[in-house]
């Protein structure tokens, strides 16, 4: 074993002793994102020519910083949620600012791997042995690193889980919300923020799968802890038995129809979607598009803004209730003003009126079936609304 693994190894054992889960986990992902990015992804990249191989050791240092920072902030929150809820609040923060001590010895050992793995495609052209042993023992003590923050990330994922009563619902709408965002990211690649490169097939998959674990996963995790907190004569979790099903379907889809035929007149304006390489499909993106828009409006942003005016202690329930669904459905028209008036309308008013019949008046009544039959109900009404549009429009 190598001094660098041996020097890892006894790292671990003191940190195990002194600091606590949250603590732990920090260091252990830190370092451990750290070696992904700015060992391992370089080494295959080079190694791939899909990066260049100049100034290689500066390039992983850089995102070495990178995954180190995101390694760190997510590990300790995942330790957060795993570390003992008896243990208190100050115990996580003590815990979390013991492992930002360690962190900083146990990442000048993370990086001296990673610059030794990010090295590999360098010892490929010296072919000598002491670089291969140098590489070797780099990725060797890497893959150490890994193995100890996955066992830490299971621990911790697994006390998390243990104290979610609706884990099981959770992970299905975190799920499904990976494979929407698939659909649609497969559909319409997305281009990147700022540099307008639009990313590949398999950037559009790293794409979901990081916005469904980073994103998705903490907004449905707060908006169902936050549900436990509303009084509502409908919860989410009894919105997916099976009993009431036939009733909830049917209200849904009655309601998606009407809400999808008052909106089709204004389509009339508009050319036919000639990018639409099938009815199937199209129906497939219309679905994908509304579960992604109820976790985030609906699970989300309603349930917050009821518990918010009701931590105010203002308002009633009901008014809490009626406000939130006003809201939700304000930053719904805000967030697809862009699309209408990129759409090609042939007058303002047009627009104006497709807004009002397409996105206000169905985003009220997605909100008051969230409400009074649960999210079932209005996900099946927001998926039939989007179906008849996508079928009028091709």
């Amino acid at each position: 074993m190598s001094a660098a693994e041996t020097t890892t190894t006894e790292a671990v054992r003191t940190l195990s002793r002194s600091a606590g889960l949250p603590g732990r986990m920090a260091v252990s992902w830190s370092m451990a994102g750290g070696i992904i990015l700015g060992g391992y992804v370089v080494a295959l990249m080079t190694l791939t020519g899909t990066m260049s191989a100049n100034a290689v050791l500066l390039t992983a240092t850089a995102l070495f910083i990178v995954g180190a920072l995101a390694g760190f902030v997510h590990g300790a929150v995942l330790g957060a949620f795993g570390q003992d809820p008896d243990a208190g609040e100050r115990s996580v923060g003590r815990s979390v600012a013991m492992g930002a001590l360690y962190a900083v010895p146990g990442l000048a050992v993370a990086w001296l791997l990673a610059a030794w793995i990010s090295m590999t495609v360098v010892a490929s052209y010296v072919g000598s042995s002491t670089s291969y042993m140098i590489v070797g023992a780099g990725w060797i003590g890497g893959a150490l690193v890994l193995s100890v923050a996955g066992v830490q990330g299971w621990r911790a994922l697994s006390a998390a889980y243990a104290r979610w009563p609706e884990w099981r619902l959770g992970t299905a709408l975190v799920a499904g919300t990976f494979a929407a965002l698939l659909v649609l990211f497969l559909a319409d690649r997305p281009e990147l923020w700022g540099v307008h490169l639009r990313v590949s097939p398999v950037g559009a998959v790293l794409l979901a799968a990081v916005a469904a674990t980073w994103i998705a996963g903490p907004i449905v995790t707060v908006g169902l802890y936050l549900l436990r907190k509303i009084p509502t004569s409908r919860t989410l979790i009894g919105s997916f038995e099976v009993r009431g099903m036939g009733g909830d379907l049917g209200v849904g889809l009655a309601t998606g129809l009407i809400m999808g035929l008052l909106a089709t007149p204004f389509l009339s304006g508009l050319s036919p979607m000639a990018d639409a390489t099938s009815t199937s499909e199209m129906l497939v993106t219309a679905v994908s598009a509304a579960l992604v828009d109820e976790v985030l409006l609906r699970l989300f942003l309603t349930t917050a803004v009821a518990w918010l005016l009701l931590q105010w202690h203002r308002v009633t329930r009901n008014e809490a209730l009626v406000l939130s669904v006003i809201i939700a459905a304000l930053v719904q028209v805000l967030l697809y003003t862009p699309g209408a008036l990129a759409a090609g309308f042939p007058s303002t008013p047009t627009a104006m009126g497709w807004m009002g019949a397409a996105v206000l008046l169905p985003s009220l009544a997605f909100g008051a079936l969230y409400w009074t039959r649960g999210f079932r109900t209005a996900f099946v009404a927001h998926s039939a609304a989007l179906m008849v549009l996508a079928v009028v429009a091709l």
